[in-house]
């Protein structure tokens, strides 16, 4: 009877968890892909890659809800429970609330491996995938970015000027700069200009130029020369948008080993992000939000549980409530102002580990002893 009753009230507690996740996760989403949706405007890319790139980055938005979204499940069903009187058959089936307490904060340390799970693997290998999808993919939409008298930079290393686009997805009064704006210092840099050209979609993106002139830089030799037609590939340049994975995209493995590198004075190098001193602290704050933030979930069940110390029948169980669900919230503050302080020494990685441990210890205890006294 005790596992058919327990396994109700995690499958309740689960079942809420999941509802209120998808929920505030997918408006979390929405407004976070409206923020992206420069990727299709600005950078050039189209809707699958922008669709993608969303999509993956989804656990981390699960990944970093989860606390909120776990400890008010619990307060909000121990809460239905009282009320329906359907604690009672907890206490009558002969399960003390010593027991009660011990099996729901078994069940949250599943849910803190879970999220430490998605925290330290999950989430980190969807937003790699994600920047290499973004790393891989061409300008599918550069005829959207041209418009007339508007200078286009999206294009790393090339600027085009369009001095009139046509209906029919031609232009007139082309102005092609590669390299930096106008800068004859660089080498092999060139400019173009064509009176006519359109864009030809075949297995290499080409801008077809027409009756125009090329100026080039060859080794700080001026040479010029003037075309019929020629065509400008422009496949092999690629948008402005971030390549380089950032922190909360690296591995864990990559994050410990250049922590820990770099705090023994050595060096660790690796080709897709460089391990440098003065980013040793936000790389200890991403180890911290990934392993020992969610160190916090069992405090946050034991605080709820303060609410199995009175019962719906006290004239002020609103209010105690109330107080409950404000130390509920104080703990998630908490866990991320302690965040901040992480410095870039080992030692305080330990030292901001052991706090939730000992807040744990001392939560428990005085729970456990204001439950015996009640």
């Amino acid at each position: 009877m005790e596992k058919l009753l327990f396994r109700k009230l995690i499958t309740d507690i689960s079942y809420r968890a999941l509802i209120i996740a998808f929920t505030i996760g997918l408006i979390v989403w929405i407004i976070q892909a409206v923020n992206y949706l420069d990727f299709v405007i600005d950078d050039g890319h189209n809707f699958k890659i922008y669709f993608l790139y969303n999509l993956y980055n989804f656990p981390k938005i699960i990944h970093r809800i989860l606390p909120f979204v776990f400890a008010i499940s619990i307060f909000f069903e121990l809460i239905k429970y009282e009320k329906n009187n359907e604690l009672l058959i907890f206490w009558t089936n002969g399960v003390t609330k010593q027991k009660f307490i011990k099996n729901l904060v078994n069940f949250t340390l599943v849910v803190m491996f879970i999220q430490i799970l998605i925290g330290s693997l999950i989430s980190p290998v969807n937003q790699f995938k994600a920047r290499m999808i973004l790393k891989n993919s061409n300008m599918d939409f550069l005829p959207n970015l041209i418009k007339q008298g508007k200078f286009i930079d999206t294009i790393s290393g090339l600027t085009i000027f369009i001095n009139h686009k046509t209906d029919d997805n031609s232009f007139k009064n082309i102005y092609i700069q590669e390299g930096e704006f106008v800068d004859f210092r660089e080498d092999d840099s060139q400019i173009i200009y064509a009176k006519e050209g359109f864009l030809i979609n075949e297995d290499k993106k080409l801008f077809r130029l027409l009756d125009g002139k090329v100026i080039s830089n060859n080794n700080n030799k001026l040479m010029s020369f003037e075309f019929d037609k020629i065509d400008y590939d422009l496949s092999k340049f690629s948008s402005r948008s971030i390549k380089k994975p950032k922190i909360q995209e690296l591995s864990s493995m990559k994050l410990f080993r250049c922590s820990l590198s770099l705090m023994s004075g050595k060096k660790y190098v690796d080709e897709l992000f460089s391990c440098e001193i003065d980013k040793l602290k936000n790389f200890n704050q991403e180890l911290y939000k990934r392993f020992i933030k969610p160190f916090y979930l069992p405090i946050l069940t034991l605080m709820c549980c303060f609410l199995l110390t009175f019962s719906k029948e006290q004239h002020n169980y609103t209010i105690k409530i109330i107080k409950i669900f404000i130390f509920v919230f104080l703990i998630l503050v908490i866990s991320e102002i302690f965040m901040r302080y992480i410095k870039d020494s080992l030692i305080y990685l330990f030292l901001f580990l052991g706090i939730p441990v000992l807040f744990f210890s001392l939560t428990y205890n005085f729970l456990i002893k204001k439950i015996n006294n009640a």
